[in-house]
């Protein structure tokens, strides 16, 4: 049978972020229920024959601010509809949003990995990207879910107004003496239409610099490494998450809810964003059919964010080796930023954070 791994959108919060421009709102009391009810039957609607599942991934939104009933009923449809074998099963929220009996329940439930976003332990830089929590609950609740036993992934972002590559090195220390066995850390992508776009762009906030935010990011990865917690992609270091690597290596997905996505063989399904649309409509997949092309761009847009890199019998075997040739030849005039082996072709670590500019150049 085929893997496959679910993704499932919760697009609701207590409190939408000043930088946020996800599909997410701030809580509909009178929509959730609607939406539970349009999400399960979604998944239940899907053909499930010949696949597996190894992995789910519930996202947002904040999904550990729903009712934990809500929670239920969706991995209950999932269990029904789909044949389990689980590796992996994660749950994203915030430290507001995370209490001991929903942990107790979340395993109770199957879920192996909970991921928090913290994106900083600083209360000024939380406070200038609208975070509703403080330093000391980030850090309680992250002592919390570690002595949960499951997996741990915090988020931290760099880039932030207020943030000084002091605040980064010691946020970054502080996650690891707790204890989380996996940290995703980003750079602030400021989005037009978000209210910190408008700070910014009337001045009122003030971003560190492109070359400041590089220093963040290089303080963190050394900080991130030097306690073991290697990278294995561009914003990703210590274990692996699974059903991301996933996506970075062109697994069959099927995303479930409010402008979730899929990619089965090589057809792509896109969700509606609008959330009377989704509650009201059975009818809400858009299809784009890839081509071989497209295929072969977006494996090497994503492997190259891997420290792995392109896996070269796996691009051979699934698109043929002119697909290698062409790639070798392409990226002959810049050799210098890659390792190039026998099995894998890799941005140099120097390089990593050139990833987007060379990819760019590539495909």
């Amino acid at each position: 049978m085929e893997k496959l791994s679910i993704y499932i959108h919760i697009p609701f919060c207590e409190n939408k972020c000043k930088y946020c421009d996800f599909v997410s709102f701030a809580y509909k009391g009178e929509c959730v229920e609607k939406y539970i009810t349009s999400l399960v039957q979604e998944i239940n609607d899907f053909d499930s024959s010949g696949y597996v599942v190894d992995s789910i991934f519930i996202g947002g939104g904040t999904p550990t601010f729903i009712n934990e009933k809500y929670l239920a009923s969706i991995f209950q449809a999932v269990k029904s509809n789909f044949k389990l074998d689980l590796k992996e099963f994660t749950i994203e929220g915030n430290p507001s949003s995370y209490t001991q009996e929903k942990v107790k329940f979340y395993k109770e439930l199957g879920v192996t990995r909970l991921s928090v976003g913290v994106q900083s332990l600083n209360d000024e830089v939380l406070k200038g990207i609208g975070r509703i929590h403080n330093s000391k609950q980030a850090c309680d609740c992250l002592k919390m879910l570690v002595q949960s036993g499951l997996d741990i992934n915090c988020d931290m972002m760099i880039g932030l107004p207020y943030q000084t590559l002091n605040i980064v090195e010691n946020d970054i220390k502080d996650v690891i003496d707790i204890g989380v066995n996996s940290v995703s850390c980003y750079s602030l992508i400021l989005e037009e239409g978000t209210p910190l776009y408008d700070k910014v762009n009337s001045k009122q906030l003030v971003l560190p610099n492109d070359d400041l935010t590089v220093e963040m990011y290089d303080i963190a990865k050394i900080t991130l490494q030097k306690s073991g917690l290697n990278r294995y992609e561009i914003s990703n270091f210590g274990k692996p998450c699974l059903h991301n690597v996933g996506y970075w290596t062109l697994k069959e997905y099927v995303g479930f809810g409010l402008s979730a996505h899929s990619l089965i063989g090589n057809v792509r399904y896109y969700n509606t964003s609008d959330l009377c649309e989704y509650i009201a409509s059975s009818s809400r997949l858009v299809e784009e059919v890839l081509s071989k092309d497209d295929m072969i761009a977006e494996y090497i847009m994503l492997a190259l964010r891997m420290d792995s890199g392109i896996d070269i019998g796996f691009m051979a075997n699934k698109f043929g080796l002119e697909s290698i040739k062409k790639l070798l030849y392409d990226i002959e005039n810049n050799k210098k930023y890659y390792n190039i082996t026998d099995k894998n072709i890799a941005i140099k670590d120097d390089y990593m954070y050139l990833s987007n500019s060379l990819i760019t150049n590539l495909i």
